[in-house]
């Protein structure tokens, strides 16, 4: 008698143990199928032409009615130009893409300036060192956000149109500062990245 319950108390216990399992592999299966339904979704509004914005010629109401951000500080390259909402062709300023996250934010903040053209805010970009300060100006908000670089001339995008780059919409706060390369060439996209170090009060 005392065996047979003994068996009944092994048999339970391994029925519970093979439930348990299935229970984990099967929420594990599904947090796996929500990432890639968000990459998927993620992918689909990823720019397909990263040098050249699909720009609304509507005015983003996000930012109060205004077609600016703010402004862009680069030390290093004594840069100090205007972000804006509308254009990437404006003298003086590069521009915010619109499917990435505002300055601040947890996410990728996404900046495209010429190399060559319009001014050329990013002409001298390869000159840009890891550990060099990016100041963004936010004068909606009037908020000061300082970046450091941690990359740069490490990424360069020669299949951008194929393998669209994608801003996360999450997890720590960086900035990606894009243009062409080679400069005056649209053959492929160099990437700086940057990393939020200080926020303050303008």
């Amino acid at each position: 008698m005392r065996n047979s319950r003994l068996i009944s108390v092994v048999i339970i216990m391994i029925c519970l143990l093979v439930c348990s399992s299935i229970i984990m592999v099967a929420y594990s299966d599904f947090n796996k199928l929500k990432n890639s339904q968000a990459r998927l979704e993620h992918y689909k509004t990823a720019p397909r032409d990263l040098l050249d914005p699909d720009i609304s010629p509507t005015i983003d109401s996000s930012v109060g009615g205004s077609s600016t951000l703010g402004r862009l500080i680069i030390p290093r390259l004594d840069l100090n130009v205007m972000i804006r909402t509308d254009t990437v062709n404006a003298y003086n300023s590069v521009y915010h893409y619109t499917e990435s996250v505002m300055p601040g934010s947890n996410g990728d903040c996404g900046f495209l300036g010429h190399r060559t053209t319009y001014s050329g805010p990013f002409r001298y970009i390869a000159n840009l060192k890891v550990g060099d300060t990016v100041i963004i100006q936010d004068e909606i908000l009037s908020k000061k956000y300082v970046y450091q670089v941690v990359s740069t001339g490490n990424d360069i995008r020669w299949d951008y149109r194929t393998n669209p780059v994608q801003f996360s919409q999450y997890g720590e706060s960086k900035l990606m500062l894009i243009t062409c390369h080679p400069a005056g060439s649209s053959n492929a996209a160099w990437i700086t990245h940057c990393k939020l170090v200080s926020t303050s009060e303008l």
